[in-house]
């Protein structure tokens, strides 16, 4: 079941290209986000030993938008299967998001206490650091879903 829609947590606005979970979950996955960005604006490191640095990669500090591949998941990837469930991000910084077509400077799996979101935010791995162009049809078409349908701002609303 497609459910596209963005929403803006401090620091960045999250567009959940496909499919984002349930008002609640969706409160819960954005306070996950939301210190993911406060970490990754840090300049903190994943869990790679030793950690790979924001500052390292096409998408230096600050995040602008991060848009979501996957809501909280189980990943079948081969090269990621053996990771707890997390939720997979592009993240994109204004120089990014300036382009066009926009560009994301790394993807990130986010990782929740014990996989539930509702537990907070444990840490972040890098899956990539390299930049990539949001050039396909299909990702275009799914970001403007996502700019049309607004869930509002953490905090506030149906997600206070």
């Amino acid at each position: 079941m497609s459910n596209p829609g963005h929403a803006t947590i401090a620091g960045a606005t999250v567009y959940y290209l496909y499919t984002a979970p349930a008002t609640q979950d969706l409160k819960h996955e954005l306070e996950v986000l939301q210190t993911f960005v406060a970490q990754w604006n840090a300049d903190a490191g994943d869990i790679h030993n030793p950690p790979w640095l924001p500052s390292g990669t096409k998408a230096p500090p600050p995040v602008k938008n991060l848009l979501v591949t996957a809501n909280n998941h189980k990943s079948t990837h081969a090269s990621s299967a053996n990771q707890p469930k997390h939720i997979s991000a592009y993240v994109i910084n204004d120089a990014g998001w300036a382009l066009d077509p926009h560009e994301y400077g790394a993807v990130v799996h986010v990782f929740p206490v014990d996989e539930d979101p509702a537990k907070g935010y444990k840490n972040y791995y890098m899956h990539s650091r390299s930049r990539q162009k949001v050039n396909s049809a299909a990702i275009k078409a799914a970001l403007a879903a996502a700019e049309a349908h607004d869930f509002g701002t953490l905090g506030q609303g149906d997600l206070a």
